[in-house]
């Protein structure tokens, strides 16, 4: 039993025997062996020998536990072994036996060089799928505008609720309000107990919000004017991150009741700023007393307390950390809530759930697009009903097809958030109100699907989740669904490789020698030839971050110049790494779909049907290398903003001195940032061409 620890195998046995609904005793009683016996093997302490497993295996009797007993035995050389139980385990071995094939035939000293290439893209191919595939972690991410309920779905949906007497309703464990609650993206992931992990903030992140609340306190801030005229009082940091400051800090505002019923105010942290008038001691002085060095905590479980429901226990502690009122941890850049039970009842796969921070003015944040990207997620776009489609999911959707993520759209779904009675308000298009609640769902999903069809965006599916009336079971197994979609894709995907490279090696020397094969190599070639030069466009890889200054609200754009471009609700790195990849598609989009309608024809001819899985192979190759070139060019995006354009001290510093010029900041900001992207030195531009033109030449 080489190939698997004796933990390994007893925790499989365990799993095996508990899905037989088998009890210790009665599987002992079937291989005649004593209880005790038994438990030393599934807790890992006694090492059994094949025949032994055998017998147990087929004690339990499971189609499971017999497949088990075919698969234990195997040594992986190429591929990691996947888990004990993997769903995917016999596709997997397919791809580790065809890779075991493809070493074996490239030491064949008759191979060609061209036939020497096909097997090594093969190889990238095999582990490249093979690694998707052996994946069991997913991510399932709620994206949405603040304030419309995510946080109460995705409660009701895992069932992290309490019941609250003075409702008589069941209330959402974690922390919520009417938008703009959560500090930061909370994960929900199965663990041993109940229990947090918080992954806090950088002391540079804390120091500079710190000082930009400092700054807005400071009595020679002289923003008032500025303020006003922008139509928001802003204080230079997110609502919940001042909150949480000065919950740390003691500098809260005080409401003391009035003998009339009524109530006062009294800002602590005015009172502070009072004495301190330099926005850096004022800091320092916030800093002393938000007590950072003690705050070193990353973790606290249930366990370690007394209470008598957990679930009122992770409310209240995750609250308290959540708004900087627990005195152990500092201010979070990520909550883990973890749960001893599994994710959506799913017990093969490891789901995460995540809470992504809402979209309070801009969609366009790198938090959020990365789900798009990560091929193990799926998005769930939320909308509340009224305003479904809401115009930040359309901003997700376009933006993703605009930058060609590849299959950004297979793995994405709307899901909308009604409250009660909304549904019924629907009217069908006699101008009747909907009569029952399916039927208005029904009725207004026509009405998403036609708008996103009009706007020329698709998704996976459209459903509704009312978090007070509707049955979580059903949003559960729709989740599930698209999940296992996910994972058929990428199943699919392998098999398609593992039967490309098998009948490589199979029939190699027909392949090095067929006419026909020789007949569709050529099409390719001569394409790929005729397409060699690319005519890069202009390489304006500001675009996208001019368009966002002038549609972001001001607070924010000021707040991502006092930082020097970085800003969650407008990241200059982010915006220069989007437009570098729009520039990169624009320059090759139309090459990209004249190579495939090249080998679409090819592979609907059916005189070249002989050569399909040659022809397949590029095409996988080519789709492969656009997404990895665009990858790349976004990584330009950040070099470039990181060496040229975040250095450049004398810009940020008059970007920053035009907030006290009274209206119009958003055209005096983007007036800087367009005169210096112009005066750009050529050696930006060119650096982007070349890099493109490179990476056109690696794919071909």
């Amino acid at each position: 039993m080489a190939t698997n620890s004796h933990v390994e195998i007893g925790r499989h046995l365990v799993h095996l025997r508990e899905r037989a609904d088998l009890s210790q005793k009665d599987l002992a009683e079937k291989v005649t062996w004593s209880p005790a016996v038994l438990s030393r093997v599934e807790s890992g302490e006694r090492q059994v020998s094949s025949e032994e497993l055998s017998a147990i295996l087929n004690a339990i009797g499971t189609d499971e536990a017999l497949e088990f007993s075919k698969t234990a035995e195997r040594a992986w050389h190429y591929i990691q072994k996947p888990l004990l139980g993997h769903p995917a385990e016999s596709l997997l071995w397919q791809a580790e036996e065809a890779l075991a094939s493809i070493k074996e035939l490239r030491e064949n000293p008759e191979i060609r060089q061209a036939f020497a290439n096909r097997l090594e893209e093969y190889e990238k191919e095999l582990f490249q799928s093979a690694h998707n595939v052996s994946q069991v972690e997913h991510t399932v991410a709620f994206i949405g505008d603040i304030g419309i309920g995510k946080t109460t779905a995705l409660c009701r949906l895992s069932e992290l609720e309490v019941r609250k007497e003075s409702t008589g309703f069941p209330s959402p464990v974690l922390d919520f309000g009417a938008g703009g609650v959560t500090v930061c993206e909370v994960h929900l992931v199965k663990g041993p107990d109940f229990g947090l992990i918080v992954e806090p903030r950088t002391t540079n992140e804390i120091n500079r919000e710190v000082y930009e609340f400092a700054k807005y306190l400071s009595p020679s801030n002289g923003d008032e004017t500025d303020q006003a005229s922008e139509g928001q009082d802003f204080s230079g940091t997110s609502k919940e991150i001042e909150r949480a400051v000065r919950n740390m800090s003691g500098l809260v505002v005080e409401r003391p009741r009035r003998s009339d019923g009524t109530r006062d105010r009294r800002d602590l942290a005015q009172e502070l700023a009072s004495v301190f008038h330099d926005a850096k001691d004022l800091a320092t002085e916030i800093l002393i007393r938000m007590k950072l060095p003690s705050r070193t905590r990353r973790e606290i479980w249930f366990s370690e307390v007394s209470a008598n429901d957990p679930l009122v226990w992770l409310e209240q502690v995750f609250k308290d950390v959540n708004n900087g009122r627990h005195p152990d941890f500092s201010l979070p850049k990520r909550i883990e809530v973890l749960v001893p039970f599994h994710i959506l009842h799913e017990e093969t796969l490891s789901i995460r759930l995540v809470d992504t921070k809402g979209i309070d003015g801009t969609a366009e944040r790198e938090d959020i697009e990365k789900h798009f990207d990560d091929p193990n997620a799926v998005v769930i776009l939320c909308s509340s009903f009224n305003d479904a489609p809401a115009v930040s999911v359309q901003q997700l959707l376009r933006r993703a097809k605009e930058g060609g993520v590849s299959g950004s759209l297979n793995k994405a779904s709307v899901l909308v958030l009604p409250r009660p009675d909304e549904a019924l308000a629907v009217k069908d298009d006699f101008g009747d109100q909907a009569d029952t609640t399916s039927y208005g769902y029904e009725l207004k999903q026509e009405q998403v699907e036609m708008r996103l069809q009009m706007e020329e965006l698709d998704c996976s599916a459209v459903t509704f989740f009312n978090a007070r009336e509707d049955d979580p079971q059903e949003l559960r197994e729709f989740l599930l669904s698209m999940v296992q979609d996910l994972r058929e894709s990428h199943d699919d995907h392998l098999k398609e490789v593992i039967k490309g490279a098998s009948d490589l090696v199979r029939n190699f020397e027909q392949e090095q020698t067929s006419v026909v094969q020789q007949q569709a190599a050529n099409l390719l070639a001569a394409w790929l030839d005729g397409n060699r030069q690319l005519e890069v466009r202009q390489a304006n890889l500001s675009g996208s971050l001019l368009q966002a200054i002038q549609s972001v609200h001001p607070s924010s754009l000021r707040a991502s110049v006092n930082r020097q471009g970085e800003w969650p609700n407008l990241d200059f790195p982010h915006e220069l790494s989007y437009g570098s990849r729009l520039m990169a598609l624009r320059s090759v989009g139309r090459k990209m779909e004249g190579f495939r309608e090249v080998c679409q024809t090819a592979l609907n001819n059916p005189d070249l049907s002989e050569a399909s899985p040659l022809i397949g192979q590029a095409l996988r190759i080519f789709e492969a290398g656009t997404q990895d070139m665009l990858r790349n060019v976004q990584i330009f995006g950040r070099v470039v903003f990181n060496h040229d354009l975040k250095p450049c001290t004398p810009l940020w510093i008059s970007c920053e001195s035009e907030w006290k010029r009274g209206p119009g900041y958003r055209n005096r900001v983007h007036q800087h940032m367009s005169s210096w992207f112009s005066s750009d030195p050529a050696s930006t531009s060119e650096r982007a061409v070349t890099l493109v033109e490179r990476e056109w030449q690696q794919i071909l």
